[in-house]
């Protein structure tokens, strides 16, 4: 039986201190707590109304839809393109923003988001004006408390930076390896 050769079980070592030390540094940064993580502020709805005609807009949440998360978002998707404006609450709810999506020929959502959780088993009253008419719904909110969730992904440069610090590892080790061989050839 012919037993494989050094330079196999240099690559074999390679390998294995790559992919070794890839996953505990693409690891260590999804796990490792950040300043730079942030909680998820919003959660969006689970369930939707859907108009009758095919000029009608989704609505999230849907009419009379109980244990709405404290965190939802309110989405106003549209198969045509109409003009959304002012959102309306009661018990009033402060919005901090307003995101209009395009996506296709001409439809569009407009997303709202709150600046601060949804009060706990509350019935809102939501009023949305598109064009020259206005669509009112209700929907209750959980009595759960508000629990914020946190994004652990890491940003879009983790697994670059993982990359590029196992090819370091990976180039040391592999340096390493080579000077001792080198040295074991000169002394032989």
């Amino acid at each position: 039986m012919r037993l494989p050769s050094k330079t196999l079980h240099v690559a074999i070592i390679i390998v294995a201190v790559f992919s070794a030390s890839f996953l505990a540094i693409f690891l260590a940064i999804y796990l490792t707590p950040s300043p730079y993580l942030h909680e998820r502020a919003h959660s969006t709805p689970t369930q939707y109304w859907y108009g009758e005609t095919t000029g009608a807009p989704i609505i999230g949440p849907a009419p009379n839809t109980t244990n709405v998360p404290l965190d939802t978002t309110i989405v106003i998707d549209q198969i045509r393109s109409f003009f959304v404006g002012e959102l309306q609450l009661s018990p009033e709810a402060p919005i901090a923003r307003r995101v209009d999506e395009y996506y296709g020929l001409a439809s569009r959502a407009a997303i709202f988001y709150f600046s601060e959780p949804l009060k706990p088993a509350t019935t809102y009253n939501a009023t949305i004006f598109l064009k020259n008419t206005s669509i009112s719904w209700n929907f209750t909110t959980t009595a759960e408390p508000y629990y914020p969730r946190y994004e652990a992904l890491p940003s879009g440069l983790g697994i670059y930076v993982a990359v590029v610090v196992s090819a370091a590892v990976t180039l040391i080790v592999g340096l390493i390896i080579w000077n001792k061989r080198k040295r074991a050839y000169s002394k032989a």
